[in-house]
């Protein structure tokens, strides 16, 4: 019997902690390959999730900052060395449940691979619920759902599929509640007046390789741009010393109102690439793209496009 820890990408998002936890419960609760399962994650909890966990009496995952030669793991929502934990290539990745694009992936063996072109990975964890014929509690269904609902910003990413709708549709009806009108009650939560430029920049960030550089690609969700507008400066100047902190070569941040359903999008350093496959050029105040949503989909996608 082997410990598998499981977890998410660096910078954790509320689908990144839920699929991680979720996940672990549903392969333990069969007993998987004999095998146990622990929830970890690669840094802190966002605010809505450590505020559901604590609701539904799970514990929280373990933080950790590396793993050990021969450690199994199993990834979910990503699969890229640079998003994830410091000794992946030294470790045996026995499993990946993502949605995401593979960049780069190679393992030493065979492995459990469950990608699917969703919204979330909590779609496909609770897929894997019918898949294994186990059914979903309420806990686990309103850790599940408010992924989902985050990930998606609430169905109306262009991510989002029938099947997700389905799935969440199914979930609410379970909780007895809207999805939507509960997504933006997590959405809500998250203490975003109190953002700093760092946390804006920081928060929900990821690392792509992109024409032979590294390119820091991070997103900052709000209901109302207009307090992040205001504080352009900082938020450049904070970019600028993240992307030296992590050695990368540029920065592209996402200031995306979900109300507005459109992205303010700010470039710092070497993002030559990023502007060729945005259509849009390094101006100071930033560029509004209307309808733009997905950082996979609508901003990482074009730009890996246009190497």
């Amino acid at each position: 019997m082997s410990n598998v820890l499981v977890f998410g990408h660096l910078n954790p998002d509320n689908d990144a902690i839920m699929s991680a936890v979720v996940l672990s419960q549903l392969l333990n609760q069969v007993n998987y390959n004999g095998d146990t399962y622990e929830a970890c994650c690669l840094g802190p909890l966002p605010a809505e999730s450590a505020k559901l966990l604590a609701e539904v009496g799970v514990d929280e995952p373990r933080l950790i900052e590396c793993v050990e030669e021969g450690q199994q793991v199993l990834l979910t929502d990503h699969n890229e060395a640079g998003q994830s934990v410091q000794g992946l290539e030294h470790a045996q990745i026995v499993g990946v449940v993502d949605h995401h694009r593979f960049g780069g992936f190679t393992t030493a063996g065979p492995l459990h691979i469950i990608a699917l072109p969703w919204g979330s990975s909590c779609s496909i964890v609770a897929k894997l619920f019918d898949v294994l014929g186990q059914e979903i509690s309420d806990a686990q269904a309103k850790l599940l759902l408010s992924a989902m609902m985050t990930d998606t910003l609430m169905l109306k990413s262009p991510t989002a599929t029938a099947i997700d709708a389905t799935i969440a549709q199914r979930l609410g009806e379970q909780l007895g509640v809207d999805p939507v009108k509960f997504g933006m009650e997590v959405f809500l939560s998250r203490p975003s007046g109190s953002f700093t430029p760092e946390q804006m920049v920081g928060n929900d960030i990821k690392l792509f390789e992109v024409g032979g550089g590294k390119l820091l690609i991070g997103q900052y969700e709000t209901v109302d741009k207009s307090r992040a507008l205001g504080m352009i400066p900082e938020i450049r100047e904070a970019m600028r010393a993240y992307m030296t902190e992590k050695g990368a070569d540029g920065i592209v941040l996402c200031l995306t109102d979900i109300m507005e359903e459109g992205s303010q999008v700010l470039l710092e350093g070497e993002t030559a690439i990023a502007q060729k496959g945005l259509g849009i050029d390094d101006v100071a105040e930033g560029v509004w793209m209307p309808g733009v949503l997905s950082r996979k989909k609508q901003v990482a996608a074009p730009i890996m496009a246009a190497e």
